[in-house]
Protein backbone atom coordinates (compact mmCIF):
# COMPACT_ATOMS: atom_id res chain seq x y z
CA UNK A 1 0.00 0.00 0.00
CA UNK A 2 2.96 2.47 1.21
CA UNK A 3 4.64 1.33 -3.03
CA UNK A 4 1.88 2.25 -4.63
CA UNK A 5 0.87 5.55 -2.69
CA UNK A 6 5.10 6.27 -3.12
CA UNK A 7 4.25 5.52 -7.09
CA UNK A 8 1.10 7.67 -7.59
CA UNK A 9 3.04 10.57 -5.93
CA UNK A 10 6.33 10.10 -8.21
CA UNK A 11 3.44 9.71 -11.04
CA UNK A 12 1.80 13.23 -10.51
CA UNK A 13 5.32 14.91 -9.70
CA UNK A 14 6.14 13.88 -13.12
CA UNK A 15 2.76 14.78 -14.73
CA UNK A 16 2.48 17.81 -13.41
CA UNK A 17 7.11 18.53 -14.30
CA UNK A 18 6.02 18.11 -17.94
CA UNK A 19 2.44 19.99 -17.83
CA UNK A 20 5.28 22.90 -17.05
CA UNK A 21 7.70 22.54 -19.93
CA UNK A 22 4.95 21.73 -22.55
CA UNK A 23 3.87 25.30 -21.70
CA UNK A 24 7.47 26.48 -21.61
CA UNK A 25 7.88 24.59 -24.71
CA UNK A 26 5.35 23.52 -26.74
CA UNK A 27 5.15 19.94 -26.88
CA UNK A 28 7.67 19.70 -30.20
CA UNK A 29 10.74 20.82 -28.25
CA UNK A 30 10.38 19.32 -25.71
CA UNK A 31 12.74 16.45 -24.26
CA UNK A 32 12.49 14.14 -21.83
CA UNK A 33 15.80 15.39 -20.28
CA UNK A 34 13.77 18.31 -19.76
CA UNK A 35 11.09 16.62 -17.74
CA UNK A 36 13.24 14.38 -15.48
CA UNK A 37 15.22 17.40 -14.55
CA UNK A 38 11.76 19.29 -14.11
CA UNK A 39 10.80 16.40 -11.93
CA UNK A 40 14.21 15.89 -10.05
CA UNK A 41 14.38 12.77 -11.36
CA UNK A 42 16.55 10.97 -13.80
CA UNK A 43 16.01 9.61 -17.07
CA UNK A 44 15.88 5.98 -16.14
CA UNK A 45 12.90 6.73 -13.52
CA UNK A 46 11.22 8.84 -15.72
CA UNK A 47 11.02 6.49 -18.52
CA UNK A 48 10.28 3.62 -16.39
CA UNK A 49 6.84 5.34 -15.38
CA UNK A 50 6.82 6.90 -19.09
CA UNK A 51 7.99 5.56 -21.94
CA UNK A 52 7.31 8.69 -24.32
CA UNK A 53 6.70 11.91 -24.01
CA UNK A 54 3.43 11.55 -26.25
CA UNK A 55 1.97 9.54 -23.30
CA UNK A 56 2.40 12.05 -20.95
CA UNK A 57 0.71 14.20 -23.24
CA UNK A 58 -2.02 12.29 -23.51
CA UNK A 59 -2.80 12.22 -19.68
CA UNK A 60 -2.40 15.92 -19.72
CA UNK A 61 -4.38 16.63 -22.54
CA UNK A 62 -7.10 14.78 -21.53
CA UNK A 63 -7.39 16.22 -18.07
CA UNK A 64 -6.84 19.92 -19.86
CA UNK A 65 -9.84 19.44 -22.06
CA UNK A 66 -11.68 18.48 -19.27
CA UNK A 67 -11.48 21.10 -17.11
CA UNK A 68 -11.56 23.06 -20.12
CA UNK A 69 -15.04 21.34 -21.12
CA UNK A 70 -16.40 20.89 -17.69
CA UNK A 71 -15.88 24.54 -16.90
CA UNK A 72 -17.81 25.70 -20.08
CA UNK A 73 -20.95 23.23 -19.22
CA UNK A 74 -20.79 24.46 -15.30
CA UNK A 75 -21.19 28.00 -16.42
CA UNK A 76 -23.50 27.70 -19.40
CA UNK A 77 -25.60 25.22 -17.34
CA UNK A 78 -26.09 27.44 -14.72
CA UNK A 79 -28.36 30.41 -13.24
CA UNK A 80 -26.64 32.93 -14.34
CA UNK A 81 -28.26 35.75 -16.82
CA UNK A 82 -26.54 36.07 -19.86
CA UNK A 83 -24.40 39.18 -19.08
CA UNK A 84 -23.00 36.88 -16.43
CA UNK A 85 -22.78 33.66 -18.72
CA UNK A 86 -20.53 36.13 -20.85
CA UNK A 87 -18.06 37.06 -18.31
CA UNK A 88 -17.65 33.80 -16.82
CA UNK A 89 -17.17 32.11 -19.97
CA UNK A 90 -14.40 34.53 -21.13
CA UNK A 91 -12.72 34.62 -17.73
CA UNK A 92 -13.05 30.79 -17.24
CA UNK A 93 -11.47 30.61 -21.35
CA UNK A 94 -8.47 33.29 -20.65
CA UNK A 95 -7.76 31.87 -17.61
CA UNK A 96 -6.85 28.62 -18.71
CA UNK A 97 -5.12 29.46 -21.27
CA UNK A 98 -2.97 31.33 -19.89
CA UNK A 99 -2.20 28.47 -17.62
CA UNK A 100 -2.05 26.10 -20.74
CA UNK A 101 -0.94 28.59 -23.67
CA UNK A 102 0.05 25.32 -25.62
CA UNK A 103 -3.48 23.96 -25.57
CA UNK A 104 -5.22 25.64 -28.49
CA UNK A 105 -2.54 24.73 -30.79
CA UNK A 106 -3.23 21.20 -29.83
CA UNK A 107 -6.59 20.98 -29.92
CA UNK A 108 -6.70 22.45 -33.08
CA UNK A 109 -4.59 19.44 -34.25
CA UNK A 110 -6.24 16.92 -32.45
CA UNK A 111 -10.16 18.54 -34.33
CA UNK A 112 -8.14 17.92 -37.74
CA UNK A 113 -6.77 14.64 -36.96
CA UNK A 114 -9.43 12.41 -34.70
CA UNK A 115 -12.75 15.08 -34.07
CA UNK A 116 -14.37 12.07 -32.43
CA UNK A 117 -11.84 11.62 -29.81
CA UNK A 118 -12.58 15.55 -28.99
CA UNK A 119 -16.11 15.18 -28.69
CA UNK A 120 -15.61 12.37 -26.46
CA UNK A 121 -13.60 14.44 -23.99
CA UNK A 122 -15.92 16.53 -24.06
CA UNK A 123 -18.92 13.97 -23.02
CA UNK A 124 -17.01 12.62 -20.56
CA UNK A 125 -16.49 16.06 -19.23
CA UNK A 126 -20.49 16.15 -19.19
CA UNK A 127 -20.33 18.81 -22.02
CA UNK A 128 -21.04 17.82 -25.44
CA UNK A 129 -20.76 20.85 -27.91
CA UNK A 130 -23.73 20.68 -29.82
CA UNK A 131 -25.64 20.33 -25.96
CA UNK A 132 -23.86 23.36 -24.98
CA UNK A 133 -24.97 25.48 -27.97
CA UNK A 134 -28.41 24.17 -27.51
CA UNK A 135 -28.90 25.44 -23.80
CA UNK A 136 -26.93 28.78 -24.70
CA UNK A 137 -29.12 29.43 -27.42
CA UNK A 138 -32.78 29.06 -25.84
CA UNK A 139 -31.21 31.91 -23.08
CA UNK A 140 -29.84 34.04 -25.98
CA UNK A 141 -33.68 33.34 -27.83
CA UNK A 142 -35.55 34.55 -24.87
CA UNK A 143 -33.10 37.74 -24.59
CA UNK A 144 -33.74 38.95 -27.79
CA UNK A 145 -37.60 38.38 -26.95
CA UNK A 146 -37.66 40.53 -24.16
CA UNK A 147 -35.29 43.20 -26.03
CA UNK A 148 -32.92 42.69 -23.57
CA UNK A 149 -30.16 42.22 -26.47
CA UNK A 150 -30.55 42.81 -29.81
CA UNK A 151 -31.18 40.22 -32.33
CA UNK A 152 -27.84 37.82 -32.92
CA UNK A 153 -27.73 34.13 -34.11
CA UNK A 154 -26.48 32.11 -30.89
CA UNK A 155 -24.30 30.47 -32.23
CA UNK A 156 -22.49 33.69 -33.98
CA UNK A 157 -22.46 35.08 -30.62
CA UNK A 158 -20.48 31.90 -28.56
CA UNK A 159 -18.28 31.81 -31.92
CA UNK A 160 -17.53 35.66 -31.28
CA UNK A 161 -17.11 35.07 -27.84
CA UNK A 162 -14.96 31.95 -27.65
CA UNK A 163 -12.63 33.20 -30.93
CA UNK A 164 -11.47 36.60 -29.27
CA UNK A 165 -10.96 34.77 -26.33
CA UNK A 166 -8.72 31.93 -28.15
CA UNK A 167 -7.12 33.37 -31.22
CA UNK A 168 -4.67 35.49 -29.31
CA UNK A 169 -3.33 32.09 -27.85
CA UNK A 170 -3.41 30.15 -31.32
CA UNK A 171 -1.07 33.75 -32.97
CA UNK A 172 0.96 34.54 -30.58
CA UNK A 173 4.23 33.95 -31.70
CA UNK A 174 3.33 36.39 -33.93
CA UNK A 175 1.47 38.95 -31.31
CA UNK A 176 4.44 38.10 -29.54
CA UNK A 177 6.56 40.08 -32.00
CA UNK A 178 4.13 42.31 -33.27
CA UNK A 179 3.74 44.16 -29.14
CA UNK A 180 7.49 43.81 -29.00
CA UNK A 181 6.39 41.77 -25.89
CA UNK A 182 7.59 38.16 -23.79
CA UNK A 183 5.79 35.84 -22.59
CA UNK A 184 5.49 37.58 -19.47
CA UNK A 185 4.59 40.70 -21.33
CA UNK A 186 1.89 38.46 -23.07
CA UNK A 187 0.45 37.18 -20.17
CA UNK A 188 -0.19 40.89 -18.65
CA UNK A 189 -2.03 41.67 -21.90
CA UNK A 190 -4.29 39.09 -22.19
CA UNK A 191 -5.42 39.77 -18.16
CA UNK A 192 -6.18 43.04 -19.54
CA UNK A 193 -7.90 41.27 -22.63
CA UNK A 194 -10.86 39.86 -20.25
CA UNK A 195 -11.83 43.36 -19.77
CA UNK A 196 -12.00 44.20 -23.40
CA UNK A 197 -13.26 41.31 -25.02
CA UNK A 198 -15.90 41.42 -22.07
CA UNK A 199 -16.78 44.83 -22.82
CA UNK A 200 -16.65 44.25 -26.15
CA UNK A 201 -19.30 42.04 -26.69
CA UNK A 202 -21.49 43.76 -24.25
CA UNK A 203 -21.39 46.65 -26.01
CA UNK A 204 -22.34 44.76 -29.16
CA UNK A 205 -25.11 43.13 -27.90
CA UNK A 206 -27.10 46.58 -26.67
CA UNK A 207 -30.59 47.29 -28.21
Amino acid sequence: MVKEKRDNQTEKAILEAADKVFTRKGFAAARMEDIAKEAGINRALLHYYFRSKEKMFDLIFDQRVREFFSGLGEIIGSEKNLEEKIRAIIEHEITILIAHPYLPIFVLQEVNQNPQRMLEHAQKAGAHPSMLLKKFSVQVKDDIKKQIIRPIDPSQLLMNIMSMAIYPFIAKPILKTILETDDTGFEVVMKRRKKEVTEFILQALKV
